[in-house]
């Protein structure tokens, strides 16, 4: 188990552990204030990308900047890539779940697309004189925070893994839990960030598994493993895991017609 897991996970997946969804750690008035002005401050924050972008291809330079950029990512928003699985374990957790625009999608293109779920213990986060600022996405509207019971969320989520998407589970300056993300490889900062500067989020704790002998061959979940994880034998043309690559999302299932994927513990995994 990793040190992070060891701090916050109390001998379980960090992300199941209750209290880092407690009311306790969204009380620090550091974070109740972080919180309030997430949307604006992650755009702000938005604007200096380009130059980290350009700055971590210079050596030695670059190096020390994405150190520095992933610490302090792991301090204030970091996050983890969870199979639909854990979708619906910390959905058990929370007593309150809502669909929210997506800020990275806001920010790339500025359209909404709300493919974000707010989770929390206290519905108060997200009543109309709540912690957060919405003016991010303009005047006051209902209609921009949905609430979802947690049956509709979980099949939403199912079916945007047929358009690709991952789920991530999100800390609002860590470990307090907020928010869990839908990514694609359009539009979304956290998979930029992942492919052009440093991983903004975990592994999975799974990772994918071929069963050779149902394989088709088919490429689908080549196609849409967006880590490139997958690919198929030079000589088998069965599809093949690259475990290093693979972070567990699962989504490779999904257009599996032969049902020959699944997820093992990537702790039960030696490669």
């Amino acid at each position: 188990m990793c040190e992070f897991c060891t701090k916050h996970g109390e001998g379980k997946d960090w992300y199941l552990n209750v209290k880092n969804y407690s009311l306790d750690l969204l009380n620090d008035p550091k974070r109740k204030k972080y919180v309030k002005n997430f949307f604006h401050g992650f755009a702000e924050g938005y604007r200096r990308y380009s130059i980290y972008k350009t700055a971590m291809k210079i050596p030695l330079i670059g190096t020390l900047l994405k150190m520095r950029c992933r610490n302090a990512a792991m301090r204030e928003h970091w996050g983890q890539v969870i199979p639909i699985e854990d979708v619906e374990k910390v959905l058990s957790i929370a007593t309150s779940v809502v669909r929210v625009p997506c800020v990275c999608h806001k920010i790339a293109s500025g359209k909404e697309k709300r493919v974000c779920f707010l989770v929390s213990l206290d519905d108060r986060l997200f009543d109309t004189e709540g912690m957060i600022d919405r003016s991010y996405f303009g005047p006051p509207d209902l209609a921009k925070f949905e609430k979802f019971d947690k049956r509709s969320a979980v099949d939403f989520m199912r079916n945007e893994e047929l358009h690709g998407a991952i789920h991530t589970i999100w800390t609002e300056m860590t470990p307090f839990i907020g928010a869990i993300c839908n990514c694609t490889d359009t539009g979304c900062i956290a998979i930029n960030t992942y492919k052009e500067m440093f991983p903004p989020f975990f592994h999975g704790e799974f990772v994918a598994s071929i069963m050779e002998n149902d394989c088709a061959g088919c490429g689908e979940c080549v196609k849409i493993c967006p880590f490139g994880a997958l690919k198929l034998g030079d000589t088998t043309k069965k599809a093949e895991v690259a475990h290093n690559k693979c972070y567990g999302c699962g989504i490779c299932r999904r257009v599996c017609k032969k049902n020959a994927i699944s997820l093992e513990r990537r702790a039960l995994v030696p490669a």
